[in-house]
């Protein structure tokens, strides 16, 4: 059985919109990928946890958006645990649910180039693929120079995913929800009736 192309695709969608879609299919478009799991983490290490929404209702959010897509699939993997999961601890998971199959981890550009500084940075690093999501204004010389820097390092094998990124986020969802503005076309219209129906973001 020849190896698959698998496309990961992790954060804390809270709640997940039409830029996290829209850089799943480039990814998968640019690089032939056979799968794109998306990954709702339970307990984001940077973050205050009081600030996030219920697990349950982020993976929900998740589900509903990339229905319909028979390339994208939703993980319950770290939302699951009872503790919060480290980048490298869900790759490990990863590769033993899919041994023989390679893993592209889709990140943007401005994580890569710190990288260096995450848990077990390289052991993630010599684990999967990496794919560096650029934007127009991203500077792409001092993300060059990172990627040489740890190919040397590491042997990483980092990528450059093009991606045309729209101004859209979750925190400026929330908070136009909380104003009462609209977030239509920012995200399916089956997550903002969600939204409405659980009440999230008031």
């Amino acid at each position: 059985m020849d190896s698959r192309r698998i496309g990961i695709l992790g954060g804390t969608f809270d709640p997940v919109h039409n830029a996290h879609l829209l850089l799943g299919e480039a990814a998968r478009e640019q690089f032939g990928l056979d799968r794109v799991i998306f990954i709702p983490n339970n307990l984001a290490h940077f973050k205050n946890r009081t600030e996030i929404s219920g697990r349950e209702e982020r993976y929900q959010m998740v589900k509903m958006a990339i229905d319909g897509n028979p390339y994208f699939t939703c993980s319950r993997l770290e939302i699951d645990k009872d503790t919060g999961s480290y980048t490298i601890d869900t790759i490990e998971d990863l590769k033993r649910m899919y041994p023989g199959d390679e893993l592209y981890l889709i990140l943007g550009a401005d994580s890569v180039l710190g990288i260096d500084s995450w848990y077990r940075s390289k052991d993630l690093l010599t684990s999967c693929i990496i794919l560096a999501a650029t934007r127009e204004d991203d500077d792409l010389a001092v993300l060059d120079k990172k990627r040489r820097e740890l190919k040397n390092l590491y042997n990483a094998d980092i990528r450059l995913l093009t991606f045309n990124r729209i101004d859209i986020s979750s925190t400026d969802i929330r908070q136009r929800i909380r104003l009462g503005r609209s977030v239509r076309y920012m995200l399916p219209n089956e997550c903002i009736e969600y939204i409405c129906i659980k009440g999230l973001y008031k």
